[in-house]
């Protein structure tokens, strides 16, 4: 018997069953499963199945988690007879969940429960989601597991901040927010102020390791940027964090990461490598200029100019914003900049 998807919660309990015929030992192919996930926050999850091979597995798993709004990749493969379960809190903790594979459901679970936990901040997990392959499938193999890619958030003094930056393309209402794919088109977002987002050096391969680049345009939108239970900080809550760390003189070195701050740029910032003992693992994520400054054309920063955004407006101005980025001198400092900049983003729960 294949389980196709059990998803549990306090107040519900949905169970599809999908029977198979008996095989015989000669007929016993290994079949294939997957999970795809939206990393961005969760919420949106997409299993496979007895799949024939794992292109189609995988394939099968990204489509229903896109399908259900979520912006997925793959995070989990395997083959043979066994079990994979998906444990989330609920759809408000954002990056709080955790996945397992086992040959029983049970043993599965007891691993994507860990998992969770070492991102929930001990929170327990109430919903579960879990497929099965079919019995004499083959010996269960572990191909590819995302757990230690996935970061949870960090707590810092009274806040608890997300620890990776923010690579959505819906908004909380499930709209699509516009991708600017070029630079002639950074340069519309600009001069007519739509809330967009673009990749670093406009390389969508560069979304895995940065995420994406926002104007504050879409930071602010009605509509929503950040997932429920989370929210982009103001300037206020960025100058909490930094005094948390002890002040703008030593709280640079614990926010940056350990990589890639040692880069020589023609302003000669002296940045320096940080060593990431707050766990927020500052990246040089780079940003896009907007028109503000370059007369009408957009521009890229280099990745030594690195800005992410807060959700407050400079008073008494229509065209800047406040973000936290670092000066020349190591510290960090929340400063204001033309909010047709795009900047990565970071969250802070509600």
């Amino acid at each position: 018997m294949a389980i196709l998807v059990q998803l549990a919660s306090t107040s519900n309990l949905i169970a599809q069953v999908k029977k198979s015929a008996p095989k015989t030992a000669a007929s016993v192919k290994t079949k294939y499963g997957a999970l795809a996930v939206d990393r961005s926050n969760g919420f949106y999850y997409g299993f496979s199945f007895d799949q024939p091979n794992l292109a189609e597995a995988e394939k099968r798993a990204v489509a229903e988690c896109n399908k259900r709004g979520g912006a997925c990749s793959i995070v989990l493969t395997y083959s043979g007879t066994g079990c994979a379960v998906y444990r989330t809190v609920n759809g408000n903790v954002g990056t709080a969940f955790g996945w397992g594979i086992a040959k029983t459901k049970e043993e599965a679970d007891a691993i994507a429960t860990k998992e969770c936990l070492k991102r929930s901040g001990g929170t327990q997990p109430t919903n579960i989601v879990w497929s099965c392959n079919s019995a004499q499938m083959g010996l269960l193999k572990e191909i590819y597991n995302a757990s230690p890619e996935i970061t949870g958030p960090v707590k810092i003094g009274n806040q608890v901040w997300t620890s990776t930056n923010l690579n959505v393309s819906i908004y909380k209402n499930g709209e699509q927010i516009y991708y600017a794919a070029n630079q002639k088109e950074w340069e519309k977002v600009s001069r007519e102020k739509i809330p967009a987002y673009c990749y670093l050096n406009f390389d969508s391969n560069n979304e895995k390791k940065y995420g994406k680049l926002y104007n504050f345009y879409a930071v602010t939108d009605p509509r929503g940027l950040a997932p429920a239970g989370w929210h982009v900080p103001s300037g206020s809550e960025f100058l909490t964090l930094i005094a948390t760390l002890g002040g703008e003189k030593v709280a640079g070195k614990k926010m940056r990461g350990t990589t890639g701050w040692d880069v020589k740029d023609p302003y000669k910032f002296a940045h320096g490598n940080g060593d990431n003992s707050s766990g927020l693992n500052l990246l040089t994520n780079g940003s896009a200029g907007g028109d503000e400054y370059g007369g009408g054309k957009s521009f890229l920063y280099g990745i030594w100019l690195s800005y992410w955004w807060s959700s407050s407006a400079k008073s008494g101005s229509d065209s800047f914003a406040y973000y936290l980025d670092f000066n020349k001198y190591s510290e960090p400092r929340v400063t204001d900049y033309s909010k047709t900049t795009g900047a990565a983003v970071r969250l802070v729960k509600d």
